[in-house]
């Protein structure tokens, strides 16, 4: 059977309903609208305003029902709507002033799970909503290999040719981006020995204003290189993924000497976010060792264990994070702690400046 035709209010064209918006109850009764710009029209001529909320149109009365965001007019029909809009506007500007949280995971000893730290976390902040981006620093590019995704511009292009970095980034899953790392970084290097002056600097610099993204995560690798102390430069904040033998205990030490170069010779202040027991096997007793030593130093700097798990060393082989490969594992459960970790530090971050 087919609909009988209605009169729109507006311009009284005769059409059928297909839409919820085409149909508007009053308190005479019913009428109706062939286009959202009909009804716009009709709305504008009674003095009402469209709620930015649950876009109930409504005749504000009240001075809270109106306000001015990002230099335009927007209308709440009630306080349940406009409280928590208003909150998250104004937590959306105090991220766009204060930037992203940038957090480079580094450890000048190789084979501590740094680009596993990078893509688990990474992968945790995007499947809870924020918005990431994983800087690969290393030549090996493993951060790309480990998510199946690659790109046709790295690092390289970004810092000597000073591409856009949306050309430069590969969306890798839902909210998360990569800048990839590949053998072009070798020229990356060269290009910064040559420069005369700012070769520490140069990422801060062609990165500096953005502010597209929530979370800014640098994969380094195992050196002191000149593409390292660009990232420790451009970071804020440092993890270190500290394998739980004597050798990377060696290189924790290493790490300080560079976080002590930076602070003093650089004069940018990057903070140890945390260090980060990786590899932890409670059948031995250096795994206990390690972690007993580490607080001594760090005390309430170093983060619950990463525990031996196959199915991490497994994720990669498939390009699936731990979430994605074995969400019930206890690897993915270890870094799941370590995401929400994350998460509560940026927002005692952020209101410390607000």
């Amino acid at each position: 059977m087919v609909s009988a035709l209605k009169t729109c209010s507006t311009c009284s064209d005769q059409f059928l309903v297909k839409f919820r918006y085409q149909i508007h109850k009053t308190n005479d009764g019913v009428i109706y609208f062939c286009s959202q710009q009909c009804r716009q029209k009709a709305s504008q001529e009674r003095g009402e305003v469209q709620c930015s909320t649950c876009q109930t149109e409504f005749t504000p009365t009240y001075a809270f029902q109106k306000a001015t965001q990002d230099g335009k007019e927007v209308y709440y029909c009630s306080m349940e709507c406009r409280q928590p809009a208003v909150q998250n506007y104004r937590q959306r500007r105090t991220h766009q002033q204060k930037g992203p949280m940038r957090i480079a995971i580094l450890n000048q000893k190789g084979g501590t799970g740094k680009t596993t730290t990078t893509v688990s976390l990474g992968c945790g902040l995007a499947r809870a909503g924020h918005r990431v981006l994983i800087i690969d620093v290393d030549s090996q590019g493993h951060v790309g290999i480990s998510l199946g995704v690659e790109g046709k511009k790295s690092l390289y292009h970004l810092m000597v040719e000073e591409a856009p970095l949306s050309e430069c980034t590969v969306a890798a899953r839902p909210n998360l981006d990569i800048l990839p790392g590949d053998t072009t970084l070798a020229s990356a290097e060269i290009y910064l020995a040559r420069m005369n002056e700012g070769r520490d600097k140069r990422l801060r610099r062609v990165l500096h204003d953005n502010q597209d993204y929530d979370f800014v995560l640098l994969d380094c690798g195992p050196s002191l290189s000149l593409l390292n102390m660009n990232a420790l430069t451009f970071a804020d904040h440092l993890i270190v993924p500290v394998s739980c033998d004597f050798l990377s205990l060696i290189g924790v030490k290493q790490v300080m000497k560079t976080l002590k170069n930076v602070n003093q010779v650089l004069l940018h202040p990057i903070q140890i976010l945390g260090i980060l027991p990786t590899f932890y096997d409670m059948r031995n007793n250096i795994s206990d060792e390690s972690i007993k030593t580490l607080k001594g130093y760090f005390h309430d700097k170093v983060l619950h264990p990463i525990r031996v798990n196959t199915r991490l060393k497994e994720a990669p082989r498939h390009s699936q994070s731990i979430f994605e490969y074995a969400e019930s594992s206890r690897g993915a459960g270890d870094y799941q702690r370590l995401v929400d970790w994350v998460v509560q530090a940026h927002q005692q971050q952020a209101q410390a400046s607000a």
